[in-house]
């Protein structure tokens, strides 16, 4: 037997537990949910403003309008500073910051169109300058590609975790139920079945090994009344002892009557003789029919 107040203790101490660790664990997806969409953003913004400098240059080239491509330059050191500020971002995996710093050289590409001004083949330097521009679009997108998938499925982790948390806290509640239900709800429910007999007071009640201990301890001192009870109702009430104490009352009285009649005759007696005192003569006689009532009921008994 198991104390239901400690178990129902065990039970609410760990699904508190289980839900402060769901609670820190939504806190903490929160928060990287919130850096994840800022690592997001800083992406789609630089291959914005890449796609943006990228078109302002082709149409330059297009248009052989050398002195538009050098002034991108400074449009160009705003986008430098962007990708700087998305290389200090923790979350992204350092291999994957260091090759951003390898493959994203936007310097060089700021000082190949300010170049182009002053090559006398124009149509190579353009041609040299676009190339950079795809290499940098490409590795943008493909970088844009792996740290939202990346980012996703961090975030479907601690989802999973959480899940698998809640998953828990409804395993122990479930289990709590049952353990409850079957050392506390059955034995009240037998309890109440075997309260229907007309004869429980007699036998008393009975309850599975299983049982808790409350229950137990209740029962007991149920059982332990009733027997005290039963004894006390069996000394008082029964016949046999009653007639018998019965007929020891009766043939007291009767005795008792007998002497009170035979005393009170010789006292009146006595009177008559000496013819004097009528008033006690009459007092005699009184009790004398009095003892003699007595007498005769007792005889009906």
């Amino acid at each position: 037997m198991r104390s239901l107040k400690k178990t129902s203790y065990i039970a609410f101490m760990g699904v508190a537990l289980l839900l402060s660790l769901v609670i820190i664990l939504g806190f903490r997806q929160y928060q990287l949910s919130e850096r994840y969409n800022v690592v997001i953003t800083q992406s789609e913004e630089i291959i914005f403003q890449f796609a943006t400098i990228k078109e302002q240059i082709t149409t330059s080239l297009i248009k052989q309008d050398w002195s538009s491509v050098v002034t991108i330059s400074d449009q160009l050191k705003k986008l430098n500073s962007s990708i700087a500020r998305l290389q200090e971002n923790t979350l992204i995996p350092g291999e994957y910051r260091l090759d951003m710093a390898k493959q994203l050289d936007i310097a060089a590409l700021a000082i190949t169109s300010k170049e182009i001004l002053r090559n006398p083949d124009k149509i190579k330097g353009s041609l040299v300058l676009q190339n950079k521009m795809r290499k940098i679009a490409e590795y943008l997108l493909q970088f844009d590609r792996i740290i939202v998938s990346q980012m996703r499925s961090k975030v479907v982790h601690f989802q999973t975790v959480m899940i698998g948390a809640l998953g828990g806290i409804i395993c122990i509640i479930s289990f709590s139920l049952l353990l409850l239900y079957k050392k506390a709800l059955i034995p009240l429910l037998q309890l109440s079945d075997q309260s229907k007999n007309p004869d429980i007071h007699t036998i008393g009640f009975t309850y599975a090994k299983t049982t808790c201990t409350e229950i137990t301890i209740f029962v007991d001192s149920v059982n332990s009344l009733l027997k005290k009870i039963q004894a006390n109702s069996s000394g008082q009430y029964d016949p046999e002892q009653l007639t018998e104490k019965l007929g020891t009352i009766i043939n007291e009285s009767n005795n008792l009557s007998n002497g009170i009649i035979n005393y009170a005759q010789l006292l009146k007696d006595s009177y008559r003789e000496v013819a004097m005192g009528n008033e006690e003569i009459k007092i005699l006689q009184g009790i004398i029919d009095a003892a003699e009532k007595i007498a005769a009921l007792n005889k009906t008994i």
